[in-house]
Parts: structure tokens; C-alpha cells; sequence
């Protein structure tokens, strides 16, 4: 039987009023001795005072390991920090308003004994900013499907909630550092799904905040400025994680005709107009788009769409 030895990683940026539950879920883990590793970027709100706070006092059975970046390196920075800092062979990912399970690291341990993936995910319980639960279906991202194929995930924005994931550390070295401004999740799932070792956990092991940094969604903004804003900043993550896939998948040895990799090309055109769609004015996206005129018009209806339905349904902050 393979033996693995954990890191449970915990990312904290300004995320003063939460992070001491979050780091709380880490310690109480019923797992074997693990390292625990935290590390906050170079927050501005007294998120770190906080972390150790938490730890102060803490004689339980895991090794815990405190870093606080003297300036803020985002979350692909901040990431590759903490791979230096661990040693465990699994990486348990968290992050600093996001609770995680008692049993969550053992039923992550017991899957990778039996089924050998380079990265596994579970099903999560999503609450709001007060930690209420939020009505609605969180299982409709694509890992959580019964079947996929590489195509789809190359296309796909959406794989997995990325709080509940863990994976093999391999998975992050033989590949390198993720590009900046790119998100673990669709990044290292993608790495996974080239070689077919993606495994799920069909359990609600995170309790998943939505409404905080990252994580808010349109409904938490305040007005369409916000709005837009995020819009831009999310063609702009799109943009870097289709560059990183198509890094990844050359580096796996698919060539410039798979059918993969005219995805990839498709999806980084698409994401470069959304950029254009907010970032310049309605003559220089015209402009940009003569050369792909159909995926302008799908750019645009969708967006239009979108803020429409953002405007029906927003909901003020506080």
C-alpha cells in the first residue's frame, strides 16, 4: 500500500473577520501528523495577527509553519511560495474563508491510497459573508459530472470549486509555476485531466464562503462600475490561464493540430475580446474584432445579456 505524507496549505489575504475559523479547521483534523502550512500575502488588515493568534498555544499532533510575504505576490506567487515551503507529498489546499471538515485530509488520504489521482476535489457546502447557506446547485461544474472529455475541460471556466481541492505535489513541479493571474484550480485541473488522473470526492468537506475577495459573485457587487470591473478582471484571469494550458499541453507533447490546442487558441481570441470589450471603446473593439467578426458578436450578445440580468438581480453590499 502507498504511503503519502500531507501538507494542508492555508492562503490568507485580508481576511481578518474569517481566517481564525479557517485556521481553526486545520488544526482540529483528524488525520495523521501533517504539516500545516499558512501563509498570508502581505495583507493589510491585521489578517496575520490574527493567524497567529490562532496558532498561539497550539500542542496538537501537526507541525505548523507561519509565512507572511513581504509584499504581496498574488495567489500564482503566493502558491509557489508555499510549495517551497512544504514537504508532503499530498497538497491539501485552503483557503482563508473557507472551513474545511473534521474527517476532510482522511477521506482526502483514503482516496488517493485507493485510486492514485493527481488531483482529487469533493462537493462543498457554500454559505454567504454571515456563513448562511445559499440556496442553489454547486454541482454543476464539470468535474462533478459522471464524464468529460479533454476537450471540454480545455473550454471549461468552471471545473471544480477550487476550496475543496488537493493534489499529488508532482502534478505542480514537473509542470513549474502557474503564470500570474491564472487560478490553481483551472490550471492544475487541466494538468490532471491531460493525463486522465482527476478523482471526486462525492462529500461536502468545505464549507465554501462566496461574497469574499475572489470568490464574490456578480450578485454581491454594488453597482455596475463594480460590475464591470470584475467583468474585465475576469477575461483578464481567463486570458492567463488559456496561456497557461497551452504552456501545459505543449509541455504534455500535444502538437499545434490537436484538436485540444485549436480549443486553447479559440478561448485565448475570445478572452482578448472580452478584454477589449471593456477595456476599450466601442470603435477600437470593433476594430479588433473584424478579424474574428462571429465570436464578436457572441462576445457582445453575452455580455449585454449578462449585465442585464446583473441589473435585474444585484443586491447592495450591506
Amino acid at each position: 500500500m502507498t504511503s503519502y505524507s500531507l501538507t494542508y496549505i492555508l492562503l490568507t489575504y485580508n481576511q481578518r473577520d474569517t481566517v481564525k475559523a479557517a485556521v481553526e479547521s486545520a488544526l482540529v483534523q483528524d488525520v495523521q501528523p501533517m504539516e500545516i502550512v499558512i501563509s498570508d500575502d502581505c495583507s493589510s488588515d491585521g489578517t496575520f495577527a490574527e493567524v497567529e493568534a490562532a496558532v498561539s498555544g497550539y500542542s496538537g499532533p501537526h507541525r505548523v509553519i507561519l509565512n507572511r510575504n513581504p509584499e504581496n505576490l498574488g495567489l500564482a506567487g503566493n502558491l509557489a511560495k508555499v510549495h517551497d515551503l512544504s514537504t508532503g507529498d499530498i497538497i491539501v489546499a485552503a483557503a482563508g474563508d473557507d472551513l474545511s471538515e473534521p474527517q476532510r485530509c482522511q477521506r482526502i488520504l483514503e482516496t488517493f491510497v485507493e485510486e492514485a489521482p493527481l488531483l482529487l476535489c469533493s462537493y462543498a457546502k457554500v454559505i454567504d459573508p454571515a456563513g448562511q447557506p445559499v440556496p442553489g446547485n454547486f454541482k454543476t461544474a464539470l468535474f462533478y459530472g459522471d464524464e468529460w472529455s479533454l476537450k471540454q475541460v480545455a473550454r471549461s471556466k468552471s471545473l471544480y470549486i477550487g476550496a475543496t481541492g488537493a493534489w499529488h505535489r508532482s502534478l505542480y513541479e514537473d509542470f513549474g509555476q502557474m503564470a500570474p493571474g491564472s487560478y490553481e484550480d483551472l490550471v492544475l485541473g487541466f494538468r490532471a485531466a491531460l493525463q486522465g488522473r482527476v478523482s471526486l470526492i462525492k462529500e461536502e468537506l468545505v464549507s465554501y464562503r462566496l461574497g469574499f475577495g475572489i470568490t464574490s459573485s456578480d450578485a454581491y457587487l454594488a453597482d455596475v462600475t463594480s460590475y464591470k470591473k470584475r467583468r474585465l478582471s475576469g477575461f483578464l484571469a481567463q486570458k492567463a490561464v488559456m496561456h497557461q494550458r497551452e504552456a501545459d499541453a505543449r509541455e504534455f507533447g500535444l502538437s499545434d493540430k490537436s484538436p485540444v490546442m485549436r480549443v486553447l487558441k479559440k478561448e485565448q481570441r475570445k478572452a482578448d475580446l472580452g478584454i477589449s470589450y471593456y477595456q476599450d471603446t466601442p470603435s477600437a473593439f470593433a476594430a479588433k474584432a473584424l478579424r474574428h467578426p462571429l465570436l464578436m458578436l457572441v462576445i457582445a450578445r453575452a455580455e449585454r445579456r449578462r449585465a442585464r440580468k446583473f441589473l435585474v438581480n444585484c443586491k447592495p453590499v450591506g
